[in-house]
């Protein structure tokens, strides 16, 4: 591992071959503050108190969720770091993870359209206790697009008390407006 830079999340595949000693192993070696699991499939896995929590994926989903977890990453207008991340985690243990995106000229409908997408997918949520998005974009959302997707967001929990923490970053693709979200449900 002397080739991989250091970590503040440290992220692995859940699967038969972790137990605690692994893990510690990984933390240490990774030098991270705390380890996320990524459950890729229908594996029942233990949970282990050296886990802050886990994110249900996709496989393809994998690397997004890795990256919306790299706080060292370069952030434009709404920027996060460790702390909210392991303020997010303490709010429950099991995440799942949704993206949307949409391509096109017109930044406005791009927000539009993706945000009621990511609504659509967010609605059959229940009592959701803590949310992550995650907002991607050519260049710098304006205020008004960060007003739009987070009061689209937030009238839609019914959980008053839920907590909910933002991000921003740049993408180099063209053209396209992604959101991705993390979200705790009680």
């Amino acid at each position: 591992m002397d080739y991989y830079p250091k970590s503040a999340i440290g992220c692995f595949i859940i699967s038969g071959d972790w137990d605690e000693e692994a893990l510690v192993g990984l933390k240490e070696k990774s030098g991270a503050w705390f380890l996320v699991g990524l459950q890729i499939g229908d594996y029942d896995f233990e949970r282990l108190d050296i886990m802050e929590g886990v994110v249900k994926c996709q496989p393809d989903e994998v690397n997004e969720v890795i990256r919306m977890l790299d706080v060292k990453s370069a952030s434009t207008f709404i920027g996060i770091d460790v702390v909210d991340i392991k303020s997010l985690f303490e709010c429950g243990s099991l995440f799942q993870f949704i993206q949307v995106s949409a391509k096109g000229e017109s930044e406005t409908d791009l927000i539009k359209v993706t945000t009621h997408n990511l609504v659509d997918q967010l609605s059959t949520a229940r009592n959701t206790k803590a949310l992550f998005i995650g907002m991607e974009s050519v260049q710098s959302l304006p205020l008004e697009a960060f007003a739009y997707i987070s009061e689209a967001v937030e009238s839609l929990l019914s959980n008053d008390d839920a907590s909910i923490y933002y991000r921003s970053s740049m993408t180099d693709e063209p053209h396209c407006f992604r959101l991705k979200a993390l979200y705790a449900e009680e």
